[in-house]
């Protein structure tokens, strides 16, 4: 079991700097919200990271960017996400175009972000499995965060009018925590932000929920995919861009995101500060495309 015991200090210094983006899509294990009717509300018990060096304490990041590959939105996982100096090739795209001031291409490569949390579900609103009749209740399930719902949970460790009083994902002095799906009239994509919050009141885990965290509780870093390689992905890149077949070969997991489940929030980023050379020769092949079509 770990014994992962952030401050709330901590906890607020490392979510109140970061950006995210929004999506939701997971494999049966994950927990879906397309599934949930519109008005109706989950009730999670996150869970800590078993790695204690954790700063986020019950949440990991992944870095990847989308591209459209074989006739297929792929999900990249971006090299960055391992090693700041790693190179990468949609990142250097994604500099070209800011540079010449294109920032609808520039935000399409630029690296998008997700939260992944592991939470024990209190109440699960979706639809029993036609198979086995069962919900996710009672069980350990992952959680892709989205812009929305992180935000709340970070506005949560900076409120200084309602401040949480314990560390949210604590089994005994901890918080659950109310996902509330609504659709706004006349909006294309449902809405997480009204009634989405942390419980006013602590609640110590019962004996039953206690035994299965302590016997499915993870080490989130296992979540994030395997890294691959930068030449690869260069590779990927240019089938994208020139729309031809690429063989991604028997060892490739990408995970497929859904993206139709909520708008993307991305915000302009700032150039990436790869060198003027990279980004030259990246904005003459471009140039050199749009020249061909």
């Amino acid at each position: 079991m770990s014994n992962n015991k952030k401050t709330l200090a901590e906890l607020r210094a490392n979510f109140n700097p970061v950006k995210t983006e929004n999506f939701e899509r997971g494999p049966n294990n994950y927990f879906s919200f397309k599934n949930m009717p519109s008005g109706s509300r989950a009730v999670v018990r996150f869970l800590p990271d078993l790695d204690d060096n954790n700063p986020h304490g019950f949440l990991v990041e992944k870095m990847f960017h989308s591209l459209t590959i074989n006739g297929e939105e792929k999900t990249i996982p971006c090299p960055k996400q391992y090693d700041k100096s790693n190179e990468c090739a949609i990142c250097k795209l994604s500099s070209a175009y800011y540079k010449v001031n294109d920032k609808v291409n520039g935000k399409k490569y630029y690296r998008k972000l997700q939260h992944v949390a592991q939470a024990l579900m209190i109440e699960d609103p979706t639809p029993a499995d036609a198979a086995t009749g069962e919900t996710s209740q009672g069980k350990i399930r992952y959680i892709n965060l989205g812009y929305q719902i992180y935000n709340i949970i970070k506005e949560a460790f900076a409120n200084d009018d309602e401040p949480l009083e314990g560390i949210p994902y604590d089994m005994d002095e901890g918080y659950d925590f109310i996902i509330k799906k609504t659709q706004p009239p006349g909006a294309d994509y449902p809405s997480y932000t009204v009634g989405t919050k942390f419980m006013s009141r602590q609640r110590s885990l019962d004996d039953d929920e206690r035994v299965v965290a302590q016997e499915n509780m993870i080490n989130l870093s296992t979540l994030l995919p395997k890294q691959v390689e930068s030449e690869k992905i260069a590779a990927m890149l240019e089938a994208h861009l020139n729309g031809v077949s690429f063989n991604e070969g028997e060892d490739d997991d990408n995970d497929q995101i859904d993206f139709k489940e909520a708008p993307k929030k991305n915000t302009p980023a700032p150039a990436m500060d790869e060198s003027d050379e990279d980004v030259d020769e990246m904005l003459a092949a471009i140039k050199a495309r749009r020249q061909q079509k």
